[in-house]
């Protein structure tokens, strides 16, 4: 069931298309926001998935997947720098998108344990991404207008949906127990369907 292409790939697409469709609706960064991160997370389920064209174990199917694992963070990213900006937020967007990966990656160089097991390798970015949403969670988000609760909802999203994985990959580390691949796939669902038409909904109208 974790590995279903309908699950996987098929469900996704069809939640990506029908947010594409509604983002033509609305106006700005409403609908700019929609229309690039349904047509990407419609991608990442395909070349990620068991459909994929993309022949597993090549140097294409890590950027690939290195690539769309970045870009899942930016779109968060993107988010919380227009709701608390706006200025530049792409860039500082860009700018954040980055951080968890290259401190994943150092960390893999330094721990070759790490680095040669996968599920590892899963829990220390979940690990280090929980604790920048935390962070952010606790010392930069401010209160009381729309676009601070377009902030605080989407890095709630972040750190509920993190935590969950986090919680699988402990629990699949410990105990192989085959049940904490359920666990993922409700933190996969919430990354992959409920993320983007989710912060569409919370986006405020006065950003569309």
């Amino acid at each position: 069931m974790y590995d279903n292409p309908l699950l996987v790939t098929a469900l996704p697409c069809v939640v990506a298309l029908i947010v594409l469709v509604v983002a033509q609706w609305r106006r700005g960064f409403a609908r700019g926001f929609g229309t690039v991160f349904a047509i990407g997370i419609a991608a990442d389920a395909w070349l990620n998935g068991p459909w994929t064209p993309v022949r597993a174990g090549t140097a294409l199917a890590t950027a690939v997947g290195v690539f769309f694992v970045i870009f899942g963070d930016f779109r968060y990213f993107v988010v919380l720098e227009e709701a608390l900006d706006g200025k530049l937020a792409l860039v500082r967007a860009a700018g954040w998108a980055f951080l968890v990966p290259v401190t994943s990656q150092l960390v893999r160089w330094a721990s070759p344990r790490v680095a040669h097991d996968e599920r590892s390798t899963f829990l220390l970015y979940e690990l280090l991404f929980f604790g920048v949403a935390v962070g952010i969670w606790f010392f930069r988000l401010p209160r009381g207008t729309p676009a601070a609760r377009l902030a605080r909802r989407a890095t709630l999203f972040e750190i509920v949906q993190y935590a969950v994985w986090a919680g699988a990959d402990i629990g699949l580390i410990k105990t192989g127990h085959d049940a904490f691949y359920a666990v993922r796939i409700v933190a996969n669902l919430l990354y992959y369907v409920a993320f983007v038409p989710t912060t569409l909904r919370w986006i405020p109208r006065e950003k569309a």
